[in-house]
């Protein structure tokens, strides 16, 4: 049986470009279950640790994306292809762990840093599971390592949502199984073809994505100078001051969980009239000052944060592929009123939304598709290898991204996923990246960094959740 070959989007390709030594491009999804009572499942911890691993093997061993392995094209001429991967095992991208007592979520915190610390292997499927016991209260832990060229993170909710159910179950476990199929692989010719046949579409698409870039540069321009006249300053990228957040990356990580419940947020929303992105950014903005006043760099002004967007819609909501965009978003550090905070992010915010309803939503990917991918590599390389990121202007400072996620609680097989914290990549220049997810009424913080940017990463989660703990007794002091 022939192979499908089937063309990166140039979005997808860019996650696998930035891709270096020190530069990881995967997602690193954490999940914290725990058993149902029953009294007919006296399994321990092993053997529950057993079944989750064989029953998400097999429900993610019938995800396309997930049998499918990348290749390049024929002297890069033109972005990646996906193929299917022949005689595919899932049990092969199986790991598993056991965390010595008392099994704290520091030790699963310190045990998924490393994990995350090590690049998926491009000669196979681009994913892990790795199941780790030993978690206090007969807890297993879960985490699912995914490469970015896969999936964004509502891609990814997309598929959270095909690997548990709305209701637990007691049968016996699907074991997960391998493929028997016999694939043949696409000949260097055909992959030339399919390659060549890319690239001569690219000036077609190179005019129109000018021209649309072009007839943008107006009213950013216009939008800039109204901000500047209302003292609302306009972000953009390398505008960043530096700070010890922005250095260059090693490989090692470091990861850090918090929780905050969803009803708070929604009523710090509400007191004062913004969004919850406004209030998680809030969140963020005085975690992160505190930070850098406890560790002797006390911030004089905003930090920029890069807040992905999504562009999931409708029919592709569960595409298993990047459909995303960025805005700039200013963090007023050096600010300490919460009132002062909170009116600017939501002014910076409004602000950016102009910025990026300019563009347009696909600018970014435009430009992805277009971008040569031996230069695209070779430049990330370059920029790493040569440790650039101290010594040029940061992009940006930090990556803080907000996803909506199931409200319902959801279950695998005879265990209760209690918290889900997402991991997105750590990027050169900006070594701290936050992605928050809501589920079942809270809103769960995961927090991945490079240690050398940030040794102590739970600091930042607890100011998070000290941060809303605080904005949730002013409202409520001041309806009172």
């Amino acid at each position: 049986m022939s192979m499908t070959v089937r063309r990166l989007h140039g979005l997808d390709a860019v996650f696998l470009y930035l891709e270096t030594p020190s530069q990881h491009m995967h997602v690193t999804a954490t999940m914290v279950l725990e058993p149902v009572a029953n009294p007919d499942n006296g399994a321990d911890d092993g053997q529950r640790a057993t079944a989750v691993t064989e029953t998400l093997l097999h429900r993610l061993g019938a995800e396309d994306a997930f049998r499918r392995r990348v290749v390049d094209a024929p002297l890069g001429i033109a972005h990646p292809a996906w193929i299917d991967a022949g005689h595919f095992d899932p049990r092969e991208h199986a790991r598993r762990l056991t965390l010595p007592a008392p099994g704290t979520m520091e030790q699963l915190a310190e045990a998924v840093g490393r994990i995350a610390a090590e690049p998926l292997d491009r000669r196979h499927p681009l994913w892990q599971l790795w199941t780790i016991d030993g978690l206090a209260g007969g807890r297993i832990g879960v985490a699912l390592k995914v490469h970015h060229a896969m999936l964004d993170g509502v891609a990814g909710l997309g598929v959270l949502g095909r690997l548990f159910t709305s209701e637990p179950t007691f049968d016996s476990v699907t074991p997960a199984r391998k493929s028997a199929e016999d694939l043949e692989e696409p000949t260097a010719l055909g992959m030339a073809g399919w390659a060549l046949l890319a690239a001569l579409h690219a000036p077609a698409s190179v005019a129109k994505t000018l021209l649309h870039t072009a007839r943008a540069v107006g009213p950013l321009v216009r939008g800039a100078i109204e901000r500047a006249a209302a003292s609302v300053p306009t972000v953009l990228p390398f505008s960043a001051p530096r700070s010890l957040l922005n250095q260059a990356l090693t490989p090692a990580r470091v990861v850090a969980f918090g929780r905050v419940p969803l009803a708070s947020v929604k009523e710090i929303k509400c007191a004062y009239g913004v969004t919850v992105n406004d209030v998680v950014l809030t969140a963020c903005t005085r975690a992160l000052g505190d930070y850098l006043r406890a560790h002797d760099q006390p911030p004089t002004r905003p930090i920029v944060a890069s807040v992905p967007v999504s562009e999931h819609g409708g029919d592709d909501a569960d595409s298993p592929s990047n459909r995303v965009s960025v805005m700039f978003v200013g963090l007023p550090v050096h600010l300490t009123s919460n009132d002062e905070i909170v009116a600017f992010i939501h002014a910076q915010a409004a602000g950016a939304k102009r910025i990026y309803a300019s563009f347009g939503p696909m600018m970014l990917a435009d430009w992805a598709e277009l971008t040569p991918p031996a230069l695209f590599a070779a430049a990330a390389g370059l920029y790493s290898w040569w440790q650039l990121a101290d010594r040029l202007p940061p992009p940006h400072s930090v990556v803080i991204s907000n996803v909506p996620g199931p409200p319902v609680p959801l279950f695998v097989g005879a265990l209760r996923l209690v918290a889900a914290y997402p991991l997105g990549p750590v990027l050169e220049g900006a070594g701290v990246n936050i992605s928050v997810v809501s589920y079942a009424g809270s809103i769960d913080i995961g927090l991945v960094a490079c240690p050398r940017m940030v040794a102590e990463p739970f600091e930042i989660t607890r100011g998070f959740e000290d941060s809303i703990a605080t904005l949730l007794a002013l409202v409520r002091a001041r309806a009172a």
